[in-house]
């Protein structure tokens, strides 16, 4: 109920509240002071609750799945009570409670613009890990390439033990130059085996 109620008062809320303040100064005051306050009153309070909106809709839990916290409800619409009921009251009062609405609007911006960067760092890096872990696997696929799959055979003249020496096992790899390479024009069969000797031996 309470996200449903914000997702709808985003967009007309700063426009309500200029036109409640300028409809209550021509109801209730009428006067040459409260008119020259609408300059000041009726900005600062559309641009608090357009910026405040404006941060709510940049997160991506309340653009995407229209979730929002508790503490976003009283930080919004406490601001908003209170421009309204500053714009009906009588003088001075009335003053002091837009200053008031003005401070609230201050303290709601920075800690609802504080949420909204926290939860977008957190989904940025989520997207990066995802991103590592999609190279990562890339990276372990299976060999690729022209000559990829085919058994070089070395001989070193050492006994292979393959849960020792073998270098997908982390055992010790042995540099090689090719002694003997097959036809190309058996590139296809199944098999096909290359000699190597160690680098350096004749």
């Amino acid at each position: 109920m309470i996200g449903r109620l914000l997702t709808w008062m985003r967009v007309p809320a700063p426009f309500l509240v200029a036109i409640w303040t300028v409809a209550a100064w021509l109801v209730l005051h009428q006067s040459a002071a409260g008119f020259l306050s609408l300059f000041i009153v009726v900005p600062a309070a559309f641009i608090q609750l357009a910026v405040l909106g404006f941060m709510l809709w940049l997160r991506p839990s309340v653009r995407i799945r229209r979730v929002y916290h508790r503490e976003d409800a009283l930080w919004y619409f406490g601001t908003l009570a209170a421009w309204l009921v500053g714009a009906v009251l009588p003088s001075p009062w009335g003053g002091l409670v837009q200053i008031a609405a003005f401070v609230l609007g201050i303290a709601a911006m920075a800690r609802i613009g504080a949420i909204t960067q926290s939860e977008n760092l957190e989904v940025m890096q989520a997207r990066a890990d995802r991103i590592r872990e999609h190279l990562a696997d890339q990276a372990a696929g299976p060999a690729w390439g022209p000559h990829a799959g085919k058994v070089i055979t070395v001989e070193t003249g050492d006994t292979w033990d393959e849960h020792v020496d073998d270098p997908r096992r982390g055992g010790e790899a042995i540099e090689a130059e090719i002694v003997d390479e097959p036809d190309d024009r058996r590139d296809d069969e199944a098999g096909e085996e290359w000699t190597a000797r160690p680098r350096g031996e004749h």
